[in-house]
């Protein structure tokens, strides 16, 4: 059995792996705090974020060349996960201590009973590092440092919630096709990534519904590594994609330290989605995904677990006419079964009018998005002439 010296040995060398590199290039900074967008309503929140010891990367710009946006993915790939260290959550008069895990995530749920202090949309968190004896001893340059983490919490007056896959749903990501996958993530940013045509405009209806009072909310799920949640963010926020919690894959890549790849939840986005549904249990939901992978039978499954809780499902046709036919066959099954609807998608525009026909926004959207669409098409043929996924 090892003892205390031999742990902190092992932790001091983990941890020290890369640091003549970063502390070159500037790169290595004291431990920090990285928090994501939380979620809850009046009972339940959930509240998560990311420790690290590296400075963050710059925010991008459409100017930046491709060695920039190369510089860029290579540091969010060399960051430094700050494993088993005590944070302090703070929400709602309530606070709590978690620790961190092996990636140098943690993640914090409060239970409310019915009360909520404030009824605001938007609500602030603040997350404190909690200094003690046992971490200075790793990290002697940390400082203590309270950050603000935006809980998005969902009211009564929401008319259902939106959950979105994010690649090949709402940026052009070629899922299926890793090396232009890997081009893309590497020689582009935030700024210069492409959105599906339509998919702000759509999805700012989806969030109005049809009423000036209703707010609906807006999730994002994604087979994504946390790596690239600043990236993902930043999207959503410059093309005017409705804000909303990320919820990303439990994986972490490190290219200074390969061996730590390792998946926590084999079936990833089953697991948010039955959280999501398990926790807010009064809200329904309409769910959009891509034919590219595996989305309609994860959303067929979720419509068998919870029975009259899918109102519908978009399904963006990527053109791949194998999977046209298996997701016909899903889609018979439960329009048989539970009465959903899911519909194979070939543009944002064809979504839309689906949505105006069951009442889920209204039809003076619909212009809006096709003019959105238009524009996005003769950016993306500027962009990338010659493509064949539609939008």
């Amino acid at each position: 059995m090892k003892n205390k010296r031999t742990d902190k040995l092992e932790h001091q060398f983990d941890s020290s792996k890369g640091s003549i590199l970063k502390r070159k290039s500037g790169w290595l900074g004291s431990p920090k705090i990285i928090p994501y967008i939380g979620y809850g309503d009046n009972n339940n929140t959930f509240i998560m974020g990311e420790v690290v010891r590296s400075f963050a990367v710059t925010k991008p710009a459409e100017h930046f060349s491709r060695w920039q946006n190369i510089l860029a993915t290579v540091k969010r790939y060399l960051v430094e996960d700050v494993a088993d260290f005590d944070v302090t959550v703070e929400y709602n008069g309530m606070s709590k201590t978690v620790r961190t895990d092996k990636f140098g995530i943690f993640r914090c749920e409060f239970n409310h009973s019915g009360k909520l202090i404030s009824a605001e949309r938007w609500q602030k968190a603040i997350i404190n590092l909690t200094i003690n004896e046992n971490n200075r001893y790793y990290y002697p340059d940390i400082n203590s440092g309270k950050v603000e983490s935006e809980v998005m919490v969902v009211n009564n007056k929401s008319q259902f919630g939106v959950i979105s896959d994010i690649d090949d749903t709402i940026i052009v990501s070629y899922a299926t096709q890793k090396l232009t996958k890997l081009k893309l993530l590497l020689f582009n940013n935030a700024h210069t990534r492409m959105p599906f045509e339509g998919v702000s405009a759509f999805y700012t209806a989806l969030q109005q519904g049809t009423s000036d009072d209703i707010t609906n909310p807006v999730f994002y799920l994604s087979n994504s590594e946390w790596n690239l949640y600043d990236l993902l963010y930043e999207f959503i926020e410059f093309n005017r994609i409705p804000k909303g919690p990320l919820l990303l894959r439990e994986m972490k890549i490190r290219l200074l330290n390969p061996l730590k790849l390792m998946v926590v939840k084999k079936n990833h986005k089953q697991q948010v989605l039955y959280q999501l549904f398990s926790t807010l249990t009064e809200l329904k939901f309409i769910l959009i995904g891509d034919s590219g992978q595996h989305d309609p039978e994860v959303y067929a499954e979720i419509v068998r677990q919870f029975p009259g809780r899918v109102l519908a499902i978009y399904i963006r046709d990527v053109g791949i006419p194998e999977h046209a036919a298996e997701i016909e066959t899903i889609s018979q099954k439960i329009q048989d079964e539970f009465s959903v609807e899911m519909i194979l998608v070939k543009d944002t525009e064809a979504a839309a009018k689906h949505a105006i026909s069951k009442g889920f926004i209204s039809p003076e959207y619909l212009k809006p998005i096709i003019k959105e669409k238009e524009k996005d098409q003769q950016a993306s043929d500027t962009i990338n002439p010659g493509s064949t996924l539609q939008g």
